[in-house]
């Protein structure tokens, strides 16, 4: 029989409640799933170590760089009253529990701040960001102007010819394709009509197989209208590819993006992907996606990963099905929305795991772009 939370349970419990609903009165979002897992990261850690539950409440609570820092402030102002603060023990071994602050007011709208990646604290706490329980609650996805949709659609043009492994109808000379009878005759005009020299031909690649790998988490809602727009543009580009969205599962939403125009198809898929303020779990869902959809992977294949990378919690199981899946494809691309921000490093969870089995690492900005897709450095 299950026996109710110990007393130092109680007082974790506690101190996480009051400092989340602290948060919500600062105007931060933090669903109940993201709650949850502040809870079990505190349970695991030393209730006197600060500096440990601020690291585990920036993990577990925020969505975005911006909304780390608003963490890290908030987590400094509310246990502000603790003296020496957690991190020095008392006489006996008691905690001090510390009462829930006066809130104050809401601002009606409050201020985003803005912070590059030279002066954003560092996270060094490992641990997991996703959630199992994330809440039902719609997505809402603005369509692009037309004319950022349209850059993103020559730029998806130019990626299926970057990565063109179908052939097309043109063909291209070859030594081991078939004979090509007119070019053939044209060169034995020169030879007095003596047909001396075969030429031979195959078509050339112009057809690209695209399979998109989309993330919906809660880390990627910020930029989830801009990435919708390049999932559309990537389906335009390929009538054979198939398009997958996942957080902590995979499901497929192929036919709402092919079935309807974009600006339609953004309510449509937003009602289909009912998870929108959850955690993400790479690994599980590259694992359960290999599982269910495996089969549709070719040699002609490229895998297309849009996501952050926001997930500390699976990056050996991210690198060990990268590793499988790259065997099998014709190209793996990442694409993250930080990748042209200076100072950008791909040294987050899941995707410094993934570098090593990456052929192209991309940002948003390559596809809307008039210049060629280039790769960073990696």
């Amino acid at each position: 029989m299950a026996s109710g939370p110990t007393g130092l349970e109680h007082r974790v419990l506690e101190r996480v409640g009051g400092f989340c609903a602290f948060l919500r009165g600062q105007g931060v979002p933090v669903g109940m799933a993201a709650e949850v897992d502040f809870a079990r990261a505190a349970g695991a850690l030393d209730a006197l170590d600060r500096r440990a539950w601020r690291d585990a409440a920036s993990v577990t609570l925020a969505k975005s760089p911006e909304e780390a820092v608003q963490v890290r402030t908030a987590f400094d102002t509310y246990f502000s009253g603790a003296g020496g603060g957690p991190d020095r023990p008392r006489p006996g071994g008691e905690v001090r529990v510390l009462g829930r602050p006066r809130l104050p007011p809401a601002p009606p709208k409050p201020a985003r701040v803005r912070v590059s990646r030279e002066t954003m604290p560092p996270i060094e706490v490992p641990l997991g960001t996703y959630s199992i329980t994330a809440p039902l609650v719609p997505h809402s996805i603005r369509p692009v102007s037309e004319r950022e949709q349209r850059a993103l659609r020559r730029g998806a043009r130019r990626f299926r010819r970057q990565v063109a492994t179908l052939p097309g109808r043109r063909p291209a000379r070859s030594h081991h394709g078939h004979v090509d009878l007119n070019e053939t005759i044209r060169r034995g005009v020169h030879h007095g009509g003596e047909w001396l020299e075969l030429r031979r031909a195959r078509p050339r690649p112009t057809r690209a197989s695209v399979v998109v790998l989309w993330d919906v988490s809660g880390s990627m809602r910020e930029h989830e209208s801009r990435f919708f727009g390049l999932v559309s543009a990537l389906e335009s580009i390929s009538r054979s590819g198939r398009i997958f969205a996942f957080s902590t599962g995979v499901e497929e939403i192929t036919a709402e993006v092919r079935r309807y125009g974009y600006r339609r198809a953004t309510t449509q898929v937003g009602e289909r992907i009912d998870r929108a303020d959850g955690g993400t779990r790479i690994g599980h869902s590259l694992e359960e996606f290999e599982m269910r959809f495996g089969n549709i992977l070719r040699e002609s294949t490229t895998l297309v990963i849009l996501s952050d990378g926001w997930d500390l919690g699976e990056g050996d199981l991210v690198a060990q099905l990268l590793s499988r899946i790259r065997a099998r494809v014709a190209r793996i691309v990442w694409v993250t929305p930080y990748t042209r921000r200076p100072g950008f490093e791909p040294r987050v969870g899941a995707l410094e795991q993934a570098l090593p089995y990456l052929d192209d690492l991309l940002g948003p900005e390559d596809f809307e772009a008039r210049w060629p897709l280039r790769p960073i450095p990696r």
